[in-house]
């Protein structure tokens, strides 16, 4: 029972921590730029919370490839960067199977993920693959 609340409260605070991408703008921060969130990536593990508040962690393969875990429900899928620094990626079941693209902004040492202007989610990037996607 209090691991519940605990995840519960956490879920909360981070709710209450999403900022808009229009205050992160007004406050002068860019969106990541292609080789910058390229870099950030590729070969690495992003661990997180969507904005609704399901966590997850998402390997991110050089080759484009990608692998996922949420909850006990995982999924493969293509990722690319744009040249204007969108990250895109396209699942085979998640989503719908939707190929989706998100502005990144590097904030207080996480990324925050922002689609169409709406607040998509946070995570933090692990070197490599350490949860074996």
């Amino acid at each position: 029972m209090n691991r519940l609340l605990a995840c519960a409260a956490a879920a909360l605070l981070l709710g209450a921590c999403a900022s808009t991408e229009k205050e992160l703008t007004d406050k002068g921060m860019k969106p990541l730029d292609a080789a910058k969130a390229q870099t950030l990536l590729s070969g690495n593990t992003a661990t997180g919370t969507t904005a609704s508040g399901n966590g997850f962690m998402i390997y991110n393969a050089p080759d484009g490839t990608m692998r996922g875990k949420s909850g006990n429900s995982s999924d493969a899928g293509k990722w690319e960067v744009t040249t204007d620094g969108q990250h895109c990626n396209q699942w085979t079941t998640w989503r719908g199977g939707e190929r989706r693209c998100a502005r990144l902004y590097e904030v207080d040492g996480e990324i925050r993920y922002f689609e169409g202007g709406n607040y998509g989610g946070r995570y933090k990037i692990e070197q490599g693959n350490p949860y074996k996607l």
